[in-house]
């Protein structure tokens, strides 16, 4: 079970960090929910895809989000829900900006 879902909150602080670029392209931003869930994702911008992954970029699993689409592939139901609520925001602040931003903070109810 996720942060959010074990808590059964309606309200959940999100905050996302550009830690910088990783050599072979892409962005590395740490993410947290509420400072208790946190996590790291790899935001590929030539693909504009999401994946989970260690501080070092390396991905975990097999789980992506695509910005064209909108939709989670191969989703792990343990981290899914953190993973979507992080993606989104990433996703949203990206659009309103024009480029991937380096720090996003949003609060859902």
């Amino acid at each position: 079970m996720t942060y959010l879902q074990e808590a059964g909150q309606m309200a959940a602080s999100v905050r996302i960090t550009k830690q910088g670029p990783v050599e072979g392209g892409g962005i590395v931003y740490d993410w947290g929910i509420d400072d208790t869930a946190t996590g790291h994702v790899l935001l590929c911008e030539d693909t504009e895809v999401v994946r989970p992954c260690t501080p070092s970029a390396v991905p975990i699993g097999d789980m992506l989000a695509r910005r064209d689409s909108g939709s989670v592939e191969n989703p792990d139901p343990a981290t899914r829900k953190d993973f979507v609520v992080v993606v989104a925001a990433l996703f949203q602040e990206w659009k309103r900006m024009g480029q991937p931003p380096a720090t996003v903070m949003r609060t859902y109810w």
